[in-house]
């Protein structure tokens, strides 16, 4: 006669365990895994946003950019007052706040950063120009700065401004090439203007392009 021998009782429920031990660490795995997959989307899309928000600094450059041509040696325009004899003449010189442009450079103090200057200074005094929301949903803003320590005629000795080297045919001033016996050009000297664009765009998106122009 056969006798069958069965596991003790014991044994069974270490198998039990073993597998919901197995189960558990599957289970945890699914969810580290569903974790880093839906990061890496947010971490995805934020780029795209980002990408998407500095792009369209490129329409407050350009916008920026032909405010300045518009007003580039004028006395008066359309959209501005003529300065105050005591600042100069020419639209340039003068503050225009409604239209985001400043006559001199206001920068961050020590370790204050564009976006903390912005809100404080820029946005405060109500002197960046809004620009109508773009299909994206991002809303751009400018503001244009004149390189020069304080308002006035940019070509006056008493204010302090950037601008381009000017060159002139009979000095090696302004740097030219004299060394290398090139031939000095004559040039005109060009005011810097930086502009500053902040785009604010879908899930907060902030972006801040900066541009140099020289006129």
């Amino acid at each position: 006669m056969l006798k069958l021998h069965t596991r003790p009782q014991h044994e069974r429920g270490i198998v039990l365990i073993m597998a919901l031990i197995v189960l558990v660490a599957l289970t945890l795995g699914a969810l580290a895994l569903t974790r880093s997959v839906y990061t890496s989307n947010a971490i995805a899309g934020n780029l795209a946003f980002q990408k998407a928000a500095t792009h369209s600094a490129d329409l407050g450059i350009e916008a920026a950019v032909g405010w300045l041509e518009n007003n580039n040696g004028k006395t008066n325009s359309t959209e501005n007052e003529s300065c105050a004899t005591t600042v100069g003449s020419s639209v340039l010189a003068c503050n225009h706040t409604a239209q985001g442009y400043l006559a001199n450079r206001q920068d961050p103090s020590g370790t204050q950063s564009w976006a903390a200057f912005w809100d404080s200074n820029i946005a405060a005094n109500g002197v960046a120009k809004s620009l109508p929301a773009d299909n994206a949903g991002n809303t751009v803003a400018y503001v244009i700065q004149r390189m020069c320590v304080s308002a006035g005629d940019a070509q006056s000795t008493a204010n302090d401004c950037t601008v381009a080297p000017s060159a002139s045919s009979s000095t090696c001033s302004g740097g030219s090439s004299c060394d290398a016996e090139r031939v000095n050009l004559d040039s005109v000297s060009q005011v810097y203007y930086r502009i500053t664009v902040r785009v604010v765009g879908p899930r907060n998106t902030q972006s801040y392009v900066q541009s140099m122009v020289a006129l």
